[in-house]
């Protein structure tokens, strides 16, 4: 466990690191962690979270993709 995080805010650091590709995958994470993952629940936090995970993923998506004019 992160030494003085709480879950919340280790969760919002999960999701926008860009290596999940949901909640539940971020959850286990979480778990392995030691974290109290009793905490993770809600339509407004999941949706959040949720929303970070997209975020994160299309940016890791659009940092990797080569841009065509480079092979030229």
């Amino acid at each position: 466990m992160a030494e003085n995080k709480t879950t919340i805010e280790r969760a919002f650091e999960l999701a926008r690191s860009g290596e999940y590709a949901r909640i539940g995958d971020m959850v286990r994470h979480l778990r392995r962690e030691g974290y109290d993952i009793r905490q993770i629940h809600g339509p407004v936090l999941r949706k959040q979270l949720a929303d970070l995970i997209e975020a994160a993923r299309t940016d890791h998506r659009e940092n990797t993709e080569q841009d065509p004019k480079e092979d030229l």
